[in-house]
């Protein structure tokens, strides 16, 4: 993972400038790093699967070729996104609107993000449905919308969580994040005293997604629920 993070240093470098100033080059160069990162993603899931087969036997016990496949996804959409956020500012450059390019969809998420972060869940949840409601079809509203329901769960507001954890499938039926919505809504569930709904939601992951982290979470608490009930 060091060398992919050496790799990507002058991607960030070049988006964080791309305010100042962008080109087709710039364009380019970036399109270029997407996909080298998709060749190296391709290469993790292969690896990725050999370890799942080796779970399955009881050979291993971590899933660290997933850990590392998610961290290399979040770059790849990251620098996919600046690739659509540069293009962007290319056009609205060429059009004599400079101005407005420097509003691109990705710093209002980025803004709503940094509130979650600092604990501002009130305030990211309205800056969150603010974005959804201008730009509700970008590649960034699945995750917009998956932290809205993070910001509730942090609250422990579990009911309400658990509804905006739903229209992640809802709304993005292909997203990446269902199989982590679902997830938190199981674990809401579980904090809501209904531990067999949860593991009705639980079971379905190992169904529809039996290769992902969420998977192996979601096979461990179903088994801690079984015990439960049999002490």
């Amino acid at each position: 993972m060091f060398k992919v993070l050496v790799a990507l240093f002058p991607v960030f470098f070049l988006v964080g400038c791309m305010e100042q100033m962008a080109s087709q080059s710039d364009i380019d160069y970036l399109k270029k790093e997407v996909s080298k990162l998709q060749i190296k993603y391709a290469a993790l899931e292969s690896k990725q699967a050999e370890v799942y087969s080796k779970y399955e036997e009881n050979l291993v016990n971590t899933d660290i070729a997933s850990a590392s496949i998610q961290e290399l996804y979040k770059k790849t959409s990251k620098i996919s996104q600046d690739l659509k956020d540069l293009e962007v500012v290319v056009k609205n450059q060429k059009n004599g609107n400079s101005a407005n390019a420097m509003q691109v969809p990705s710093k209002i998420y980025e803004t709503a993000y940094n509130e979650f972060l600092l604990g501002k869940y009130e305030v990211a949840i309205f800056d969150f449905k603010s974005f959804l409601k201008q730009y509700k079809d970008h590649d960034l509203a699945e995750q917009a919308q998956y932290y809205i329901g993070e910001s509730l769960y942090s609250q422990e507001k579990y009911s309400a969580a658990f509804e905006e954890y739903k229209k992640v499938e809802e709304s993005y039926s292909d997203s990446n994040l269902i199989p982590s919505a679902r997830l938190k809504m199981a674990l809401c569930l579980e904090l809501l005293n209904k531990k067999n709904d949860a593991v009705i939601i639980l079971q379905t992951i190992l169904t529809d997604y039996p290769k992902t982290a969420e998977a192996f979470t979601a096979k461990e608490k179903i088994k801690i629920y079984t015990n439960d009930k049999s002490k």
